[in-house]
């Protein structure tokens, strides 16, 4: 999908032909193949990640440093429209992982789900995504799948890290339900100032870079 707003928004220029991607049959109704089928198909997220990539062509060039362009962008600004568009697609993509997660075991199934809501917490504080950031937070993701034997004791051969990620992230999903979503509800609406969001994004990467044994 953002490879298709950014040919619609003309992020990629001015194309002289039609893209359409290739698909394999079996899975032709869970995915878009061409900006016509996805401008049919989910309109709001195309438009939500169209508004992303025209933010980004709409920036000046102010300088360059070492042949390297400096534009006037607003990080913040560019920031939280980055994350909309990554929340539009995972809205989007929710509904059609629950038709294939029997694939994967419950447990899996569950930490996705986990995860997904521990990112719309990251989201909110506009969690910087650049390399070292993203390498931080990502490194307690479990390094294999997890099994139905993983539900309720974490073996010994995930990492200390892992297992704070995994812990922290079902806490949050605990403590969500049990509020009937107050808490991400309350999250999303103090983090409004910058100084808010510092706080969260230091907040966050505190907890989850406890170590458990």
């Amino acid at each position: 999908m953002y490879f298709l707003a950014a040919i619609e928004s003309e992020f990629l220029g001015n194309l002289p032909y039609e893209v359409e991607l290739l698909s394999r049959k079996e899975y032709r109704s869970n995915f878009c193949y061409s900006v016509e089928e996805c401008r049919a198909a989910y309109p709001q997220a195309m438009d939500i990640t169209n508004r992303f990539y025209k933010y980004l062509q709409s920036r000046k060039i102010v300088s360059t440093t070492s042949g390297i362009p400096q534009y006037d962008t607003d990080e913040d600004t560019v920031i939280f429209k980055m994350w909309a568009a990554h929340q539009a697609a995972v809205d989007v993509a929710k509904p059609k992982f629950r038709d294939v997660s029997f694939y994967s075991s419950e447990t899996e199934r569950d930490f996705t789900m986990d995860f997904l809501l521990t990112i719309e917490l990251v989201e909110a504080v506009l969690y910087r995504p650049y390399f070292e950031s993203s390498a931080e937070l990502l490194v307690g993701f479990p390094h294999r799948l997890l099994t139905d034997q993983d539900r309720n004791v974490l073996t010994s051969n995930f990492s200390r890290r892992e297992k704070a990620l995994m812990t922290v992230a079902k806490l949050i999903t605990k403590i969500n339900k049990s509020t009937g979503g107050l808490l991400l509800t309350i999250w999303k609406k103090l983090m409004t100032s910058k100084f808010a969001r510092a706080m969260g994004r230091f907040f966050i990467k505190r907890l989850l870079l406890i170590q458990i044994e």
